[in-house]
């Protein structure tokens, strides 16, 4: 793996993000529209994006290796809540936000950033796992992640099965059956889907950087509990489950594809549900900012040690 590639990437997608950071202080972002663009990216260009890598792909199909992928990624949805709740218990964090803090440390930004640089590294094979990360990620975040996020806060909620079963989710399901049954779509329709996914790269990266111009910046850098905890969830955690990793997964694109996701930033979709599920938005919003900011050092300097 050349790592000059993915600094290049990584290069490209931040100062898409500092365009988008830019543009909302211009004006010509805010809350309103970042609302709008993120539901358009979420349910439509990056489904497009994912589903495009799949119509694109010729060859045989390895069966085998994508219901492996799902035996991957819903043992890794199920074992980390708890390597969450671990951490918390270790730093001694404060114990009203440890639902956030383990939220954050489930939750990583697979959809607007782990696709775009999947995509670029390795190309349609990586987005297809990518994808199906994505569907458990989805299950996952709606399924029980709001209960979590009311851990140590004293109240409760249930999950929706409208949350659960989302535009993003069924249309990732749908690119499963796709690469699955061998279906050809028109080669006009394949066009379409292929440009509209195209922009989803550049208008994630520029979203998640209009978001973060929301954040005051006098009061991001001031909590001294979100240093430790970035420590640990990007840089300690992933240097340990590597070697597990490397020891079950054998095929490197996949190998790469599930360990260049869990060392990605926290979501941004955590702000989402701190707001909607009255928790600690703020909180949310400081981690989310250094945990991206903090990735353009951590992600090449990962990769380089275990990777390449």
């Amino acid at each position: 793996m050349n790592i000059t590639v993915i600094i290049t990437q990584l290069i490209q997608l931040f100062l898409m993000l500092f365009l988008g950071y830019f543009l909302c202080k211009r004006g010509i972002f805010d809350r309103h529209t970042n609302q709008k663009m993120t539901k358009l990216c979420l349910t439509v260009t990056t489904p497009c994006l994912v589903l495009s890598s799949v119509l694109q792909q010729t060859g045989e199909r390895n069966y085998s290796l994508i219901a492996f992928t799902f035996a991957i990624a819903i043992v890794y949805y199920i074992v980390m809540p708890f390597i969450g709740w671990l951490i918390c218990k270790l730093l001694r964090l404060p114990r009203q936000s440890h639902g956030l803090y383990m939220f954050m440390a489930v939750f990583e930004n697979i959809g607007f950033m782990g696709i775009p640089l999947i995509n670029a590294i390795y190309g349609g094979e990586g987005v297809l796992y990518t994808a199906i990360f994505n569907i458990c990620f989805n299950l996952a975040a709606f399924g029980y992640g709001p209960v979590m996020l009311n851990i140590g806060t004293g109240r409760t909620s249930k999950p929706d099965l409208k949350d659960v079963l989302s535009p993003g989710t069924i249309l990732s399901v749908f690119t499963i059956v796709v690469y699955l049954s061998g279906l050809k779509l028109p080669g006009v329709l394949t066009g379409v889907i292929s440009s509209v996914g195209a922009v989803t790269s550049p208008m994630a990266m520029m979203l998640t950087g209009a978001a973060l111009a929301l954040v005051d910046i006098r009061t991001v850098f001031t909590d001294r509990h979100v240093y430790p905890f970035l420590a640990v969830r990007q840089l300690i955690f992933p240097l340990i489950i590597f070697p597990l990793f490397a020891l079950v997964i054998k095929d490197p694109v996949l190998l790469g594809v599930v360990f260049i996701l869990t060392i990605m930033p926290c979501a941004s979709n955590s702000v989402l549900f701190a707001t909607n599920y009255n928790n600690d938005e703020s909180l949310a919003a400081r981690t989310v900012f250094i945990s991206t900011l903090c990735s353009l050092i951590t992600i090449p300097a990962l990769v380089m040690f275990c990777l390449v």
